[in-house]
């Protein structure tokens, strides 16, 4: 795989079975492999050097910032995707399919039905930016070429060893606060904090522990919790640190909304106020 990023271009080795696939790159001395379980939603970034693996979601920034298909499959998601015919590339008889998201093109794929996957891709918004599949050849699928080694040690997107999250707290011990807010909230503990006016609003989280602290938000408007495409999915409303990290967000939050913290683990100091 020849994968050009305005110009600057990477060379992986590929192997896919079919259903997963797998990729091979040397940067800067470092040795790295990544395999990708599309029907899992899974990608798997392994430093084979140093023994380490990081695990995430297909449709990450991390996995898409290495898998050039993912990035255009991501995009796919609230775009539209029509067809442009058939095409042979590399050898390879294709689907030629092109996206758009308001009637403006953002990628064209060229899609080999045989292979399950895209011989060549460009992307419209960025000049010199695409992917081409060259020296195919057929191999005899390796199982172990899509297994992560047991002795790996998982770490997280900051290459620190992955610390488990403990389950969610049997029980809840709710609180109402008002803005503005600061204090302490340990695991368990759901805050419910009503706005009174419709700005902008900082909310900084501190951990001061040496265990990770973890928070989720919701918004409850008239006595219902808002859709996730309005408040967007709970991934993103999670905030899981590190000790002695912090992390301050600026939100638009309305008159009238209850916004609920609730604290899955260790102890997060938080700060709200008004800008």
């Amino acid at each position: 795989m020849h994968n050009v990023i305005s110009g600057n271009e990477r060379i992986y080795t590929v192997y896919s079975d079919g259903n997963h696939y797998r990729y091979e790159f040397d940067e800067d001395g470092m040795e790295g492999i990544v395999i990708v379980y599309p029907e899992k939603n899974e990608t798997h970034v392994l430093f084979p050097s140093k023994k380490l693996v990081h695990n995430t979601a297909c449709d990450d920034v991390m996995s898409r910032m290495n898998d050039p298909v993912q990035a255009y499959y991501a995009f796919a998601k609230n775009s539209k995707e029509k067809s442009a015919g058939e095409e042979k590339v590399e050898g390879k008889p294709c689907a030629k399919k092109e996206l758009y998201q308001n009637d403006k093109k953002m990628y064209t794929m060229w899609f080999s039905e045989e292979l399950n996957f895209p011989v060549k891709m460009k992307f419209h918004l960025a000049e010199n930016t695409h992917m081409v599949l060259k020296d195919i050849q057929a191999w005899k699928p390796d199982a172990s070429f899509f297994t992560i080694p047991g002795d790996y040690t998982k770490v997280d997107e900051k290459m620190r060893p992955v610390i488990p999250e403990p389950t969610a707290p049997e029980n809840w011990n709710s609180k109402e606060a008002s803005v503005p807010f600061n204090g302490a909230i340990n695991r368990g503990t759901r805050i419910k904090i009503k706005i009174k006016e419709s700005v902008y609003h900082k909310l900084t989280m501190e951990n001061n522990q040496e265990q990770p602290a973890k928070i989720i938000r919701h918004i409850i408007r008239n006595g219902t919790e808002i859709s996730d495409s309005e408040q967007g999915p709970v991934k993103y409303r999670t905030t899981r640190i590190h000790g002695n990290e912090s992390k301050t967000l600026t939100l638009d939050w309305k008159a009238g909304d209850v916004i609920v913290l609730e604290v899955f683990e260790g102890t997060m100091n938080v700060n709200i106020y008004p800008e």
